[in-house]
C-alpha cells in the first residue's frame, strides 16, 4: 500500500489565529475535496487528514470518503503542538474518533495515552526540524518517527536517520506533510510510506 498520513486539508486556516471552529464552511469542503482527490491522483491507498489542532476536516474527509465511495482509506486525524524542551514540536495523531482534549502544555505522555485510547498512533512530525534531544526524550513514547517529510525536503533538508542509526523499532514514515491548496513540490509529490496490507490494517482496523 502507498500511504500519506501527514496532509493538511485547510493549510493553516484558523491555525495562526488559535480559533477552533465549530463546522465547516463551504471552503474547508471544498478544500478536504481537493485533498482528497489529488490522494486519489496520486493512487494513494491510504491519507490521513492531520490538520493543525483540528481533528474536524478529518472525521468530515472520513466520512466523505465512505459517502463517495472514493477508492481510497481516509483517516482521521490532527497534528498537535506541544512545548517540548523549551520549543514548540508538533505530533502526529492518527486514526482518531473524536477530537482531542489538549494544549501545547499538556505533557505529551498524556497526549500519547489520549490518542491510544482512540485506538490511535502518535508520530512525532519532521524531527529534523528539532533539537536532537526532542527525539531522544519521545522516542519511546510514540509509535512512530516522520523520518522523512516531503515539506521540509523541498526546502534542503535531509531525511532523519538517527532512528535508523540507533536501533528504533517503531514505524518510520515517508509523508509529504502537503498543505492544500499550496502548489505541491517534487518532494511532496513523491512522499509516501510502502506498507503491507496486513500491517495497516492491523494498525488501522
Amino acid at each position: 500500500m502507498k500511504v500519506d498520513l501527514h496532509t493538511h486539508s485547510i493549510g493553516h486556516r484558523y491555525y495562526y489565529d488559535g480559533t477552533v471552529p465549530d463546522k465547516l464552511t463551504n471552503r474547508d469542503q471544498d478544500d478536504i475535496r481537493r485533498l482528497l482527490g489529488w490522494a486519489v491522483d496520486r493512487q494513494l491507498s491510504a491519507i490521513s487528514v492531520t490538520d493543525h489542532d483540528l481533528a474536524l476536516t478529518g472525521l468530515w474527509a472520513r466520512e466523505h470518503a465512505a459517502a463517495v465511495s472514493l477508492p481510497l482509506t481516509v483517516l482521521a486525524g490532527c497534528e498537535c503542538e506541544l512545548y517540548v524542551r523549551g520549543e514548540y514540536i508538533h505530533l502526529l495523531a492518527i486514526h482518531l474518533n473524536r477530537p482531542l482534549c489538549y494544549t501545547a502544555f499538556t505533557p505529551p505522555e498524556a497526549l500519547v495515552e489520549q490518542i491510544h485510547l482512540q485506538g490511535g498512533l502518535a508520530v512525532l512530525a519532521h524531527p529534523m526540524y528539532y533539537r536532537p534531544g526532542v527525539y531522544q526524550a519521545l522516542r519511546d513514547c510514540v509509535d512512530g518517527i516522520e523520518y522523512r517529510n516531503g515539506a521540509a525536503e523541498s526546502r534542503g533538508h535531509e531525511a532523519f536517520t538517527l532512528p535508523m542509526e540507533d536501533g528504533y523499532s517503531g514505524l518510520l514514515l515517508h509523508n509529504s506533510d502537503y498543505h492544500c491548496p499550496d502548489k505541491i513540490s517534487i518532494p511532496q509529490l513523491q512522499a509516501c510510506s510502502h506498507m503491507d496490507a496486513d500491517l495497516f490494517r492491523a494498525l488501522f482496523p
